[in-house]
């Protein structure tokens, strides 16, 4: 699956609510390093690799942009830290713009888990 479609599934079941979003698409390299305004917010993080897929999605309440970068330091799965020196990693941000919103962020990171079907499953799904 290419970013475009991971978008376009957003696009697709969350229509309704795209206006209390924020999208980002990010080479991994320059994600950490962004002023965007809503990056540190609440959202849906999006590992992807040009050849590999999805290799991970998840979310925080808080701080999306923080709890991708702990996947990093981390290496969750045993893969995520060599995806740092990779060029076409990218991260996708699905953020709400509103704290109050963040009941959304859990319902996409599940819609998402389902449909991409990433690499590295998370442990919340069952």
């Amino acid at each position: 699956m290419d970013i475009a479609e991971v978008k376009d599934l957003f696009g697709k079941e969350f229509s309704a609510h795209r206006n209390k979003f924020e999208i980002y698409d990010f080479p991994l390299a320059e994600a950490e390093n962004s002023e965007e305004q809503h990056i540190w917010k609440p959202g849906v993080y999006v590992f992807w690799h040009p050849i590999r897929g999805v290799i991970k999605v998840g979310r925080h309440l808080t701080n999306s942009m923080k709890r991708a970068f702990e996947h990093i330091r981390d290496n969750t799965g045993e893969v995520m830290t060599a995806l740092k020196g990779d060029e076409g990693t990218r991260l996708l941000l699905f953020n709400v713009k509103e704290s109050k919103d963040k009941h959304w962020v859990a319902a996409l990171e599940v819609y998402f888990e389902e449909r991409l079907s990433p690499e590295i499953k998370s442990g919340r799904m069952g």
